[in-house]
């Protein structure tokens, strides 16, 4: 994410703060910073429905589109906790008079907080299945809706048409508008850019998609993601894939995509050559710098996708020496591996080593700073994969002398939890331990 995009957010909640204090010194202040807490609430959400869209420019101000995502989930955390408070903490004034609407107003918002509250919870407990939570998400945009109703015809003790009011509603306008915009407006609107599917093939759990360009095609840097939309029967949902070529002068694109749900798998089982297909983007800033410095590749399982494109893309590029640890469990069933050891020979500057977990080999930051014999330092290290194993060789090799900056990853799951799973395990495991202390004391016999 980046810190202008972060900032901009801050002073766009903060910003109410120059009419809301002097309110404080008039009347009840508690009640005050009640009310600018839940319109706090409101201007982070529709923040929130803006950044959904898509529109561009917006990795422009706040990153890349993966770290929007992440954005996403905690903006939409912290509205949630600003209403709470906002509920929790009497927002009641004296003296005010509220209009024909106002009692309705109240049940309205009551009904807004609870229906909310539910869906970001949906959003962040992470077991509960995709296709269940993305329908879900459809819904916030409603109680959002709810939401402002609420705030305009609320008792409240400025008006909808001072510089206060008039704030905070164009953010519940800008959050509408978007909302209309993603459900409404944007499935009808011509998007993205017209293929067809050239070729499938199943390599292990991968389904490989080759598609040509009905047009003009997508121009992309390798590394990036596109949105996939197949035109058929169970498979016009839209999805973010990594793109695992190069460009290519007639903009042909290849996905490599593992089958890790219920849609991967029906588009392995129902996705044909001669299919039509729409594909959105590209996104991401996960892309080679310039310069001769050597390069870290670390890809495990599915994750070698990116590189695959890296490796292409080596055969036109300047680059400096390249190491690509391909991360594996079965040695049988390696897709791209013949790939990758025939670009190695081509390019000259690529080194492809593959580590077999299942025969005892892990990769670790000791092993990458030993083969790169004191060059850590100066290193890019590119990174695709499982988060557990992302954060420890990240510490590992920082701790040896990788600066933090030099070390480029992706959020790979565009959804991801808060830590409820760990705080859950926490939790469990605590109270596992204090039962068998108790029971051990109760079985030790008396001296």
């Amino acid at each position: 994410m980046r810190l202008f995009g972060l900032i901009l957010i801050a002073a766009a909640s903060l910003v109410p703060l120059i009419w809301f204090a002097p309110l404080a010194a008039e009347r009840d202040p508690v009640a005050v910073f009640s009310q600018y807490i839940g319109s706090a609430a409101l201007i982070l959400m529709g923040i929130n429905q803006f950044i959904a869209t898509r529109v561009p420019g917006l990795e422009t101000v706040f990153g890349p589109l993966d770290r929007i995502y992440v954005l996403h989930k905690w903006l939409g955390v912290i509205a949630m906790v600003c209403l709470g408070l906002h509920d929790i903490i009497d927002a009641e004034m004296n003296g005010l008079r509220g209009g024909p609407l106002a009692g309705i107003a109240e049940d309205i918002g009551e009904v807004s907080l609870y229906g909310l509250l539910i869906l970001v919870l949906a959003s962040v407990i992470t077991f509960i299945p995709y296709h269940l939570w993305k329908w879900s998400h459809r819904l916030i945009g409603i109680f959002f809706f709810m939401g402002a109703f609420h705030y305009f015809f609320i008792e409240k003790p400025f008006s909808n048409f001072d510089p206060l009011g008039l704030y905070v509603s164009a953010f519940c306008v800008l959050g509408l508008v978007s909302y209309v915009w993603m459900s409404l407006l944007r499935p009808m609107a011509p998007r993205g850019h017209g293929y067809k599917v050239s070729s499938v093939r199943h390599l292990g759990g991968l389904t490989e998609v080759e598609l040509q360009p009905r047009g003009r095609g997508l121009k992309h840097r390798p590394g990036q993601f596109a949105f996939l939309t197949v035109r058929g029967s169970g498979l016009s949902g839209e999805h973010p894939f990594t793109l695992s070529s190069a460009p290519r002068d007639d903009r042909s694109l290849r996905f490599s995509v593992k089958d890790l749900g219920d849609y991967t798998r029906r588009l392995r089982r129902e996705l044909t050559e001669g299919m039509e297909a729409t594909v959105s983007g590209p996104f991401g800033h996960f892309s080679m710098p310039s310069g001769r410095d050597p390069q870290v590749w670390i890809g495990a399982g599915v994750g070698i996708t990116p590189f695959l494109a890296f490796a292409e893309s080596l055969k036109s590029a300047d680059a400096g020496p390249v190491k690509l640890y391909y991360c594996v469990r079965e040695r049988d069933d390696i897709p791209y591996a013949m790939d990758l050891e025939r670009l190695a020979e081509e390019v000259g500057n690529l080194e492809l080593v593959i580590v077999n977990s299942n025969e005892g080999v892990r990769l670790t930051p000791e092993r990458i700073d030993a083969d790169l014999a004191g060059g850590l330092r100066q290193a890019h290290v590119f990174f695709c994969g499982p988060v557990a194993m992302r954060k420890a060789l990240k510490s590992g090799l920082v701790l040896k002398g990788l600066r933090a900056s030099r070390f480029h990853f992706e959020e790979f799951e565009m959804r991801t939890g808060i830590g409820l799973n760990a705080l859950a395990a926490w939790i469990w495991d605590k109270g596992i331990y204090t039962v068998e202390k108790r029971r051990a004391a109760k079985t030790q016999p008396a001296e």
